[in-house]
Protein backbone atom coordinates (compact mmCIF):
# COMPACT_ATOMS: atom_id res chain seq x y z
CA UNK A 1 0.00 0.00 0.00
CA UNK A 2 1.43 3.32 -0.97
CA UNK A 3 1.87 5.78 1.97
CA UNK A 4 -0.75 8.47 0.74
CA UNK A 5 -3.33 5.25 0.75
CA UNK A 6 -2.34 4.41 4.06
CA UNK A 7 -2.86 7.57 5.37
CA UNK A 8 -5.98 8.19 3.73
CA UNK A 9 -6.54 5.03 5.50
CA UNK A 10 -5.35 5.57 8.99
CA UNK A 11 -6.66 9.12 9.15
CA UNK A 12 -10.49 8.33 8.17
CA UNK A 13 -12.67 9.89 10.35
CA UNK A 14 -15.09 6.64 10.75
CA UNK A 15 -12.17 4.80 11.92
CA UNK A 16 -10.34 6.71 14.55
CA UNK A 17 -14.44 7.40 15.58
CA UNK A 18 -15.42 3.66 15.67
CA UNK A 19 -11.26 3.25 17.90
CA UNK A 20 -12.38 6.34 20.13
CA UNK A 21 -15.60 4.03 21.17
CA UNK A 22 -13.33 1.25 21.31
CA UNK A 23 -11.19 2.24 23.82
CA UNK A 24 -13.95 3.70 26.12
CA UNK A 25 -15.49 0.34 25.89
CA UNK A 26 -11.85 -1.00 27.19
CA UNK A 27 -11.63 1.31 29.68
CA UNK A 28 -15.48 0.30 30.92
CA UNK A 29 -14.61 -3.27 30.71
CA UNK A 30 -11.32 -2.73 32.96
CA UNK A 31 -13.37 -0.60 34.87
CA UNK A 32 -15.65 -3.80 35.78
CA UNK A 33 -12.92 -5.61 36.17
CA UNK A 34 -11.40 -3.55 39.08
CA UNK A 35 -12.23 -6.31 42.15
CA UNK A 36 -8.81 -7.78 40.91
CA UNK A 37 -7.07 -4.16 40.85
CA UNK A 38 -4.96 -5.75 44.02
CA UNK A 39 -3.40 -8.32 42.13
CA UNK A 40 -2.14 -6.48 39.49
CA UNK A 41 -0.52 -3.76 41.76
CA UNK A 42 1.20 -6.09 43.69
CA UNK A 43 2.09 -8.28 41.03
CA UNK A 44 4.04 -5.28 39.39
CA UNK A 45 3.56 -1.68 40.96
CA UNK A 46 0.83 -0.40 42.91
CA UNK A 47 -1.59 1.93 41.10
CA UNK A 48 -0.70 0.12 37.54
CA UNK A 49 -4.12 -0.53 37.44
CA UNK A 50 -5.58 2.81 37.89
CA UNK A 51 -2.84 4.23 35.29
CA UNK A 52 -3.70 1.82 32.68
CA UNK A 53 -7.33 3.17 33.16
CA UNK A 54 -5.90 6.00 33.23
CA UNK A 55 -4.81 5.57 29.51
CA UNK A 56 -7.10 3.76 28.41
CA UNK A 57 -9.27 6.83 28.96
CA UNK A 58 -6.81 9.16 27.67
CA UNK A 59 -6.35 7.16 24.23
CA UNK A 60 -10.47 7.24 23.78
CA UNK A 61 -9.99 11.29 24.59
CA UNK A 62 -7.17 11.59 21.82
CA UNK A 63 -8.88 9.50 19.42
CA UNK A 64 -12.58 11.39 19.79
CA UNK A 65 -10.61 14.99 19.40
CA UNK A 66 -8.03 13.31 16.29
CA UNK A 67 -11.86 12.57 14.71
CA UNK A 68 -12.96 16.19 15.14
CA UNK A 69 -10.24 17.79 13.64
CA UNK A 70 -10.71 15.28 10.47
CA UNK A 71 -13.94 15.68 10.44
CA UNK A 72 -13.54 19.78 10.39
CA UNK A 73 -10.72 18.92 7.94
CA UNK A 74 -8.96 21.26 10.30
CA UNK A 75 -6.22 23.60 8.63
CA UNK A 76 -2.67 24.66 9.99
CA UNK A 77 -0.45 27.00 7.75
CA UNK A 78 -2.75 26.69 4.88
CA UNK A 79 -2.56 23.14 4.70
CA UNK A 80 -4.92 20.49 6.44
CA UNK A 81 -3.59 19.11 9.23
CA UNK A 82 -4.92 15.35 8.30
CA UNK A 83 -2.34 15.56 5.87
CA UNK A 84 0.74 16.26 7.97
CA UNK A 85 2.95 13.45 8.81
CA UNK A 86 2.89 13.94 12.83
CA UNK A 87 -1.36 13.85 12.68
CA UNK A 88 -0.84 10.08 10.56
CA UNK A 89 1.76 9.24 13.18
CA UNK A 90 -0.74 10.04 16.16
CA UNK A 91 -3.43 8.47 14.55
CA UNK A 92 -1.63 4.70 14.02
CA UNK A 93 0.02 5.12 18.21
CA UNK A 94 -3.44 6.11 19.28
CA UNK A 95 -4.70 2.92 17.32
CA UNK A 96 -2.16 0.64 17.82
CA UNK A 97 -2.40 1.35 21.77
CA UNK A 98 -6.54 1.01 21.76
CA UNK A 99 -6.01 -2.38 19.65
CA UNK A 100 -3.25 -3.45 22.72
CA UNK A 101 -5.93 -2.49 25.39
CA UNK A 102 -8.75 -4.28 23.86
CA UNK A 103 -6.54 -7.62 23.74
CA UNK A 104 -5.40 -7.13 27.00
CA UNK A 105 -9.17 -6.86 28.55
CA UNK A 106 -10.65 -9.67 26.36
CA UNK A 107 -7.73 -12.18 27.33
CA UNK A 108 -8.42 -11.04 31.20
CA UNK A 109 -12.11 -11.83 30.75
CA UNK A 110 -11.26 -14.78 28.15
CA UNK A 111 -9.32 -16.36 31.06
CA UNK A 112 -11.62 -15.44 33.85
CA UNK A 113 -12.79 -18.16 36.16
CA UNK A 114 -16.00 -19.60 37.36
CA UNK A 115 -15.95 -17.36 39.97
CA UNK A 116 -14.49 -14.49 38.88
CA UNK A 117 -16.71 -14.20 35.70
CA UNK A 118 -20.02 -13.66 37.79
CA UNK A 119 -18.15 -10.45 39.73
CA UNK A 120 -17.29 -8.86 36.41
CA UNK A 121 -20.39 -9.19 35.34
CA UNK A 122 -22.18 -7.79 37.80
CA UNK A 123 -19.54 -4.88 38.33
CA UNK A 124 -20.53 -4.26 34.91
CA UNK A 125 -24.24 -4.36 34.98
CA UNK A 126 -23.62 -2.15 38.35
CA UNK A 127 -21.85 0.66 36.30
CA UNK A 128 -23.51 0.52 32.55
CA UNK A 129 -26.16 3.13 33.29
CA UNK A 130 -23.44 5.24 33.91
CA UNK A 131 -21.21 4.11 30.74
CA UNK A 132 -24.05 4.02 28.17
CA UNK A 133 -25.27 7.85 29.54
CA UNK A 134 -21.35 9.62 29.08
CA UNK A 135 -21.87 7.46 25.26
CA UNK A 136 -24.73 9.46 24.43
CA UNK A 137 -23.81 12.61 25.52
CA UNK A 138 -20.75 12.60 23.69
CA UNK A 139 -22.47 11.08 20.65
CA UNK A 140 -24.90 14.09 20.87
CA UNK A 141 -22.08 16.74 21.48
CA UNK A 142 -19.50 15.58 19.21
CA UNK A 143 -20.68 12.72 16.49
CA UNK A 144 -24.38 14.02 15.74
CA UNK A 145 -23.64 17.40 14.73
CA UNK A 146 -21.24 15.75 11.77
CA UNK A 147 -23.68 13.64 10.26
CA UNK A 148 -24.43 15.12 6.72
CA UNK A 149 -27.11 12.18 5.97
CA UNK A 150 -30.74 13.36 6.81
CA UNK A 151 -32.34 9.77 6.65
CA UNK A 152 -29.30 8.64 8.89
CA UNK A 153 -29.49 11.55 11.28
CA UNK A 154 -33.05 11.07 11.76
CA UNK A 155 -32.94 7.46 12.25
CA UNK A 156 -30.56 7.84 15.19
CA UNK A 157 -32.51 10.75 16.57
CA UNK A 158 -35.56 8.22 16.85
CA UNK A 159 -33.28 5.08 18.49
CA UNK A 160 -31.73 7.49 21.21
CA UNK A 161 -35.02 9.07 21.90
CA UNK A 162 -36.84 5.34 21.86
CA UNK A 163 -34.17 4.10 24.06
CA UNK A 164 -34.33 7.54 26.14
CA UNK A 165 -38.19 7.14 26.53
CA UNK A 166 -37.98 2.88 27.45
CA UNK A 167 -35.56 2.91 29.86
CA UNK A 168 -37.63 5.97 31.50
CA UNK A 169 -40.88 4.17 31.50
CA UNK A 170 -39.33 0.61 32.52
CA UNK A 171 -37.81 2.05 35.54
CA UNK A 172 -41.19 3.88 36.55
CA UNK A 173 -43.40 0.98 35.22
CA UNK A 174 -41.50 -2.45 36.00
CA UNK A 175 -43.11 -5.61 34.27
CA UNK A 176 -41.16 -8.14 35.75
CA UNK A 177 -43.26 -10.90 37.92
CA UNK A 178 -42.77 -11.22 41.34
CA UNK A 179 -41.97 -14.02 42.83
CA UNK A 180 -40.32 -16.26 46.10
CA UNK A 181 -37.30 -17.43 44.49
CA UNK A 182 -36.64 -20.33 46.94
CA UNK A 183 -37.41 -22.35 50.33
CA UNK A 184 -36.84 -20.60 53.68
CA UNK A 185 -33.86 -20.82 55.05
CA UNK A 186 -34.16 -21.41 58.66
CA UNK A 187 -30.75 -21.08 60.51
CA UNK A 188 -29.90 -22.00 63.97
CA UNK A 189 -28.97 -17.85 65.15
CA UNK A 190 -27.35 -19.75 68.43
CA UNK A 191 -30.47 -18.27 70.55
CA UNK A 192 -33.70 -18.84 71.53
CA UNK A 193 -35.42 -18.17 67.83
CA UNK A 194 -34.62 -19.46 64.48
CA UNK A 195 -34.08 -16.30 61.36
CA UNK A 196 -36.44 -17.57 58.88
CA UNK A 197 -34.87 -16.09 55.42
CA UNK A 198 -35.88 -15.67 52.05
CA UNK A 199 -35.58 -14.22 49.15
CA UNK A 200 -38.02 -12.61 46.53
CA UNK A 201 -36.13 -11.79 42.89
CA UNK A 202 -37.55 -8.25 43.87
CA UNK A 203 -37.29 -5.67 46.55
CA UNK A 204 -40.61 -6.04 48.80
CA UNK A 205 -41.00 -6.79 52.54
CA UNK A 206 -41.10 -10.14 54.16
CA UNK A 207 -43.07 -11.68 56.84
CA UNK A 208 -43.62 -15.55 58.47
CA UNK A 209 -47.26 -16.53 59.38
CA UNK A 210 -48.74 -19.26 61.14
CA UNK A 211 -50.25 -20.58 64.23
CA UNK A 212 -49.41 -21.48 67.69
CA UNK A 213 -51.67 -22.18 70.87
CA UNK A 214 -54.41 -21.75 68.12
CA UNK A 215 -54.10 -18.21 67.98
CA UNK A 216 -52.80 -16.65 64.10
CA UNK A 217 -49.01 -15.28 64.28
CA UNK A 218 -47.33 -12.89 61.69
CA UNK A 219 -44.03 -11.83 62.23
CA UNK A 220 -42.50 -9.26 59.70
CA UNK A 221 -38.65 -8.38 58.71
CA UNK A 222 -38.30 -4.77 60.39
CA UNK A 223 -36.49 -2.57 62.31
CA UNK A 224 -37.97 -1.10 65.94
CA UNK A 225 -41.32 -1.17 64.39
CA UNK A 226 -40.69 -0.04 60.82
CA UNK A 227 -41.23 -3.15 58.06
CA UNK A 228 -38.19 -3.31 55.69
CA UNK A 229 -38.78 -3.00 52.38
CA UNK A 230 -35.14 -2.09 50.90
CA UNK A 231 -34.28 -5.70 50.01
CA UNK A 232 -34.10 -9.20 48.09
CA UNK A 233 -33.72 -11.05 51.22
CA UNK A 234 -36.17 -11.14 53.76
CA UNK A 235 -35.57 -11.98 57.97
CA UNK A 236 -37.42 -12.93 60.22
CA UNK A 237 -36.47 -14.20 63.74
CA UNK A 238 -39.43 -16.55 65.08
CA UNK A 239 -39.03 -18.16 68.73
CA UNK A 240 -37.53 -22.00 68.65
CA UNK A 241 -40.16 -22.78 70.72
CA UNK A 242 -42.95 -21.79 68.36
CA UNK A 243 -41.57 -23.20 65.30
CA UNK A 244 -40.49 -26.64 66.01
CA UNK A 245 -43.19 -29.42 65.31
CA UNK A 246 -44.83 -26.59 63.61
CA UNK A 247 -46.21 -25.55 60.39
CA UNK A 248 -45.44 -21.68 58.62
CA UNK A 249 -45.46 -19.97 55.43
CA UNK A 250 -43.41 -16.64 54.28
CA UNK A 251 -45.02 -13.96 52.79
CA UNK A 252 -43.68 -10.72 50.70
CA UNK A 253 -45.62 -7.55 49.35
CA UNK A 254 -43.36 -5.98 46.65
CA UNK A 255 -41.93 -1.96 47.54
CA UNK A 256 -41.93 -0.45 44.20
CA UNK A 257 -41.26 3.27 46.46
CA UNK A 258 -41.66 4.41 49.62
CA UNK A 259 -42.50 7.90 50.13
CA UNK A 260 -42.36 9.81 53.45
CA UNK A 261 -46.24 9.59 53.52
CA UNK A 262 -47.66 6.28 51.74
CA UNK A 263 -45.56 3.60 49.81
CA UNK A 264 -46.39 2.25 46.32
CA UNK A 265 -46.70 -1.23 46.57
CA UNK A 266 -46.61 -4.09 44.23
CA UNK A 267 -47.65 -8.18 44.26
CA UNK A 268 -48.40 -9.79 47.61
CA UNK A 269 -46.76 -13.11 47.14
CA UNK A 270 -47.06 -16.62 49.45
CA UNK A 271 -45.21 -19.61 49.88
CA UNK A 272 -46.80 -23.08 50.15
CA UNK A 273 -47.05 -24.23 53.93
CA UNK A 274 -43.52 -25.61 55.53
CA UNK A 275 -43.89 -28.35 58.27
CA UNK A 276 -40.70 -27.37 60.66
CA UNK A 277 -38.79 -30.06 63.20
CA UNK A 278 -35.98 -29.99 64.66
CA UNK A 279 -33.52 -33.07 65.31
CA UNK A 280 -33.66 -34.91 68.44
CA UNK A 281 -32.98 -37.56 70.72
CA UNK A 282 -29.37 -39.75 70.45
CA UNK A 283 -29.60 -40.68 66.57
CA UNK A 284 -29.36 -37.71 64.22
CA UNK A 285 -28.23 -37.02 60.46
CA UNK A 286 -26.86 -33.77 58.92
CA UNK A 287 -25.79 -32.84 56.29
CA UNK A 288 -22.46 -31.28 55.54
CA UNK A 289 -21.07 -28.89 53.06
CA UNK A 290 -18.27 -26.66 52.30
CA UNK A 291 -16.52 -24.41 50.19
CA UNK A 292 -19.26 -24.36 47.41
CA UNK A 293 -17.71 -21.26 45.63
CA UNK A 294 -20.25 -20.98 43.28
CA UNK A 295 -20.44 -24.20 42.24
CA UNK A 296 -24.16 -24.92 42.90
CA UNK A 297 -24.60 -27.23 40.27
CA UNK A 298 -22.16 -29.80 41.10
CA UNK A 299 -23.61 -29.15 44.84
CA UNK A 300 -26.50 -30.15 44.17
CA UNK A 301 -25.49 -33.00 42.09
CA UNK A 302 -23.34 -34.42 44.99
CA UNK A 303 -26.44 -33.48 47.25
CA UNK A 304 -28.84 -35.66 45.41
CA UNK A 305 -26.74 -38.68 46.58
CA UNK A 306 -27.46 -37.90 50.49
CA UNK A 307 -31.00 -38.92 50.88
CA UNK A 308 -33.04 -38.07 53.68
CA UNK A 309 -31.18 -35.82 56.48
CA UNK A 310 -32.56 -34.06 59.78
CA UNK A 311 -30.44 -31.03 59.33
CA UNK A 312 -27.72 -29.12 57.43
CA UNK A 313 -24.46 -27.81 58.29
CA UNK A 314 -22.94 -25.29 55.63
CA UNK A 315 -19.09 -24.68 56.86
CA UNK A 316 -18.61 -21.30 54.36
CA UNK A 317 -16.91 -20.45 51.85
CA UNK A 318 -19.91 -19.50 49.38
CA UNK A 319 -18.27 -17.26 46.84
CA UNK A 320 -14.87 -15.29 46.43
CA UNK A 321 -16.40 -12.25 48.49
CA UNK A 322 -19.75 -10.53 49.26
CA UNK A 323 -19.58 -7.72 47.05
CA UNK A 324 -23.66 -7.42 46.58
CA UNK A 325 -26.53 -8.55 47.84
CA UNK A 326 -28.02 -11.00 45.11
CA UNK A 327 -24.60 -12.97 45.97
CA UNK A 328 -26.09 -13.70 49.52
CA UNK A 329 -29.28 -14.08 48.01
CA UNK A 330 -28.38 -16.69 44.88
CA UNK A 331 -25.06 -18.43 46.70
CA UNK A 332 -26.26 -18.89 50.88
CA UNK A 333 -29.49 -17.92 51.12
CA UNK A 334 -31.49 -19.78 48.22
CA UNK A 335 -28.84 -22.49 47.96
CA UNK A 336 -29.43 -22.81 51.93
CA UNK A 337 -33.04 -23.18 51.37
CA UNK A 338 -32.84 -25.23 48.78
CA UNK A 339 -30.54 -27.48 50.55
CA UNK A 340 -32.64 -27.46 54.13
CA UNK A 341 -36.62 -27.45 52.00
CA UNK A 342 -37.74 -25.11 54.74
CA UNK A 343 -38.69 -27.83 57.20
CA UNK A 344 -35.07 -28.58 58.81
CA UNK A 345 -32.41 -26.15 60.27
CA UNK A 346 -29.25 -24.81 59.03
CA UNK A 347 -26.46 -24.14 61.26
CA UNK A 348 -23.98 -21.39 58.86
CA UNK A 349 -20.65 -20.95 59.58
CA UNK A 350 -18.82 -18.44 58.19
CA UNK A 351 -16.07 -18.99 55.84
CA UNK A 352 -12.92 -16.65 55.10
CA UNK A 353 -14.39 -15.45 51.73
CA UNK A 354 -17.77 -14.28 53.02
CA UNK A 355 -15.28 -11.81 55.14
CA UNK A 356 -14.53 -9.60 52.22
CA UNK A 357 -16.21 -7.24 50.33
CA UNK A 358 -18.89 -4.87 50.26
CA UNK A 359 -21.56 -6.48 51.68
CA UNK A 360 -19.34 -8.63 54.07
CA UNK A 361 -19.93 -6.33 57.30
CA UNK A 362 -24.18 -6.46 56.26
CA UNK A 363 -24.18 -10.75 56.21
CA UNK A 364 -25.21 -11.16 60.09
CA UNK A 365 -28.04 -8.54 59.30
CA UNK A 366 -29.23 -10.71 56.43
CA UNK A 367 -28.82 -13.90 57.99
CA UNK A 368 -30.50 -12.55 61.67
CA UNK A 369 -27.33 -13.81 63.69
CA UNK A 370 -25.77 -11.18 66.11
CA UNK A 371 -22.72 -13.56 66.00
CA UNK A 372 -21.06 -16.00 63.92
CA UNK A 373 -19.73 -17.81 67.17
CA UNK A 374 -22.57 -19.68 69.13
CA UNK A 375 -23.59 -22.81 70.44
CA UNK A 376 -26.33 -24.73 69.40
CA UNK A 377 -27.89 -27.63 71.13
CA UNK A 378 -30.15 -30.80 69.20
CA UNK A 379 -31.46 -33.52 71.38
CA UNK A 380 -28.42 -35.58 73.08
CA UNK A 381 -25.83 -32.83 70.99
CA UNK A 382 -24.47 -29.79 71.34
CA UNK A 383 -22.63 -28.34 68.14
CA UNK A 384 -19.79 -25.30 69.08
CA UNK A 385 -19.56 -23.07 66.14
CA UNK A 386 -16.41 -21.14 65.79
CA UNK A 387 -15.04 -18.58 63.01
CA UNK A 388 -12.08 -18.54 62.12
CA UNK A 389 -11.94 -15.75 60.24
CA UNK A 390 -9.46 -14.91 57.52
CA UNK A 391 -6.64 -17.09 56.73
CA UNK A 392 -3.86 -14.94 56.23
CA UNK A 393 -2.44 -11.75 58.22
CA UNK A 394 -4.40 -8.48 58.56
CA UNK A 395 -2.52 -6.49 56.80
CA UNK A 396 -2.31 -8.51 53.95
CA UNK A 397 -3.17 -6.07 50.84
CA UNK A 398 -6.22 -8.79 49.48
CA UNK A 399 -8.11 -7.09 52.47
CA UNK A 400 -7.36 -3.54 52.14
CA UNK A 401 -7.00 -2.49 55.24
CA UNK A 402 -10.53 -2.90 56.13
CA UNK A 403 -10.62 -6.09 58.61
CA UNK A 404 -9.36 -6.62 62.69
CA UNK A 405 -9.66 -10.16 62.56
CA UNK A 406 -6.75 -10.48 65.11
CA UNK A 407 -8.40 -8.66 68.09
CA UNK A 408 -12.00 -10.94 66.99
CA UNK A 409 -10.30 -14.37 67.11
CA UNK A 410 -8.85 -12.93 70.46
CA UNK A 411 -12.59 -12.47 71.67
CA UNK A 412 -13.80 -15.52 70.26
CA UNK A 413 -10.64 -17.69 72.02
CA UNK A 414 -11.36 -15.43 75.32
CA UNK A 415 -15.42 -15.93 74.97
CA UNK A 416 -14.67 -20.01 74.38
CA UNK A 417 -12.69 -20.20 77.02
CA UNK A 418 -15.83 -19.19 79.29
CA UNK A 419 -18.33 -21.95 78.13
CA UNK A 420 -19.52 -24.26 80.56
CA UNK A 421 -19.41 -27.95 80.18
CA UNK A 422 -21.88 -29.92 79.17
CA UNK A 423 -23.50 -33.39 79.87
CA UNK A 424 -24.15 -33.61 75.79
CA UNK A 425 -21.75 -35.04 73.61
CA UNK A 426 -19.84 -31.88 72.01
CA UNK A 427 -18.54 -31.27 68.40
CA UNK A 428 -16.98 -28.24 66.84
CA UNK A 429 -17.60 -26.87 63.58
CA UNK A 430 -15.61 -24.48 62.54
CA UNK A 431 -14.39 -23.39 58.57
CA UNK A 432 -10.82 -23.50 58.55
CA UNK A 433 -9.61 -27.14 61.11
CA UNK A 434 -6.82 -24.68 62.87
CA UNK A 435 -9.38 -22.04 64.47
CA UNK A 436 -6.79 -19.25 64.47
CA UNK A 437 -3.93 -18.38 62.36
CA UNK A 438 -2.08 -16.97 65.55
CA UNK A 439 -0.35 -20.04 66.81
CA UNK A 440 -0.84 -19.15 70.45
CA UNK A 441 -4.56 -18.45 69.70
CA UNK A 442 -4.47 -21.49 67.72
CA UNK A 443 -3.33 -23.55 71.34
CA UNK A 444 -5.50 -21.81 73.35
CA UNK A 445 -8.55 -22.45 71.52
CA UNK A 446 -7.37 -26.42 71.04
CA UNK A 447 -7.15 -26.50 74.92
CA UNK A 448 -10.73 -25.25 75.95
CA UNK A 449 -12.43 -28.04 73.37
CA UNK A 450 -10.42 -30.84 74.85
CA UNK A 451 -11.79 -29.14 78.48
CA UNK A 452 -15.35 -29.32 76.87
CA UNK A 453 -15.03 -32.49 76.50
CA UNK A 454 -14.76 -32.25 72.06
CA UNK A 455 -13.06 -35.01 70.59
CA UNK A 456 -14.60 -34.12 66.91
CA UNK A 457 -13.71 -31.28 64.80
CA UNK A 458 -15.79 -31.14 61.45
CA UNK A 459 -14.05 -28.06 59.00
CA UNK A 460 -14.15 -27.19 55.47
CA UNK A 461 -11.30 -24.57 53.69
CA UNK A 462 -8.98 -27.35 52.34
CA UNK A 463 -10.95 -28.24 48.99
CA UNK A 464 -10.29 -32.06 50.17
CA UNK A 465 -11.71 -34.53 52.07
CA UNK A 466 -9.64 -36.20 54.58
CA UNK A 467 -9.96 -37.63 58.18
CA UNK A 468 -7.27 -37.25 60.54
CA UNK A 469 -5.76 -36.71 64.37
CA UNK A 470 -4.33 -33.25 65.05
CA UNK A 471 -3.32 -32.80 68.46
CA UNK A 472 -5.32 -34.97 69.99
CA UNK A 473 -8.56 -34.08 68.61
CA UNK A 474 -10.05 -35.85 65.06
CA UNK A 475 -10.47 -33.62 62.65
CA UNK A 476 -12.69 -34.01 59.19
CA UNK A 477 -12.46 -31.97 56.18
CA UNK A 478 -15.61 -31.88 54.43
CA UNK A 479 -14.51 -31.77 50.99
CA UNK A 480 -16.73 -29.06 49.16
CA UNK A 481 -15.10 -27.43 45.67
CA UNK A 482 -12.31 -29.93 44.21
CA UNK A 483 -11.27 -28.60 41.09
CA UNK A 484 -13.51 -30.27 38.56
CA UNK A 485 -15.71 -32.41 41.27
CA UNK A 486 -17.84 -31.71 44.09
CA UNK A 487 -17.82 -33.72 47.90
CA UNK A 488 -20.34 -33.52 50.18
CA UNK A 489 -20.75 -35.26 52.95
CA UNK A 490 -23.57 -36.99 55.33
CA UNK A 491 -22.61 -37.16 58.99
CA UNK A 492 -24.96 -39.67 61.21
CA UNK A 493 -24.55 -39.01 64.74
CA UNK A 494 -25.33 -41.57 67.42
CA UNK A 495 -24.46 -43.61 70.88
CA UNK A 496 -22.10 -45.60 68.70
CA UNK A 497 -20.53 -42.38 67.47
CA UNK A 498 -20.02 -40.68 64.39
CA UNK A 499 -20.56 -42.66 60.75
CA UNK A 500 -19.51 -39.79 57.99
CA UNK A 501 -20.17 -40.82 54.46
CA UNK A 502 -19.01 -38.87 51.65
CA UNK A 503 -19.76 -38.90 48.03
CA UNK A 504 -19.04 -36.65 44.71
CA UNK A 505 -21.36 -35.65 42.19
CA UNK A 506 -21.07 -38.91 40.69
CA UNK A 507 -22.29 -40.55 43.93
CA UNK A 508 -18.92 -42.38 44.34
CA UNK A 509 -18.10 -42.65 47.59
CA UNK A 510 -14.45 -41.25 48.19
CA UNK A 511 -14.33 -41.54 52.28
CA UNK A 512 -16.25 -43.68 55.05
CA UNK A 513 -15.45 -43.79 58.50
CA UNK A 514 -16.59 -44.23 61.88
CA UNK A 515 -15.16 -42.68 64.81
CA UNK A 516 -16.24 -42.26 68.80
CA UNK A 517 -17.13 -39.33 69.73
Amino acid sequence: MQRGSFVKVITNANLLCLFSFVSAVSAFLFYSCRANYVFIDTAVFKGLAVLLLSLMLFVAVVLLVLYELRVHEVRRKDALLYEKKGFAALCVLALLASVGFLIGVLVNLITAGVETAPVIFRMARKSFPYFAAAVVIVFLLAIYPNIRKVGVKKTLAVLVAAGVVLSSFFTLVPLSPYKITSAPMVIDSGSDYYSVVFATNKTGTGYVEYTYNGEPVKLYDEADGRIKGDSTIHTVRVPKAELDGNSYRVGSVRVLEAYSYGSRLGKEVKSESYAFSAPSGENQTWLSVSDWHTRLEKAYEAVSYAGDYDGVILLGDAVPGLMFEEEIREYIVEFGGNLCGGTVPVVYIRGNHETRGEYAEKLPDYLGMDSFYFTADYGDYRFIVLDSGEDKQDDHPEYGGMVNYAAYRQDMVDWLATLPESNKTTVALVHSGDVCIEENLHESAYASLKNLGVRQIICGHEHTCEFFEQEGLNVFVDGGHTGDGFVASKLTFSPDGLYIEAFDETGEKVLEKTTEI
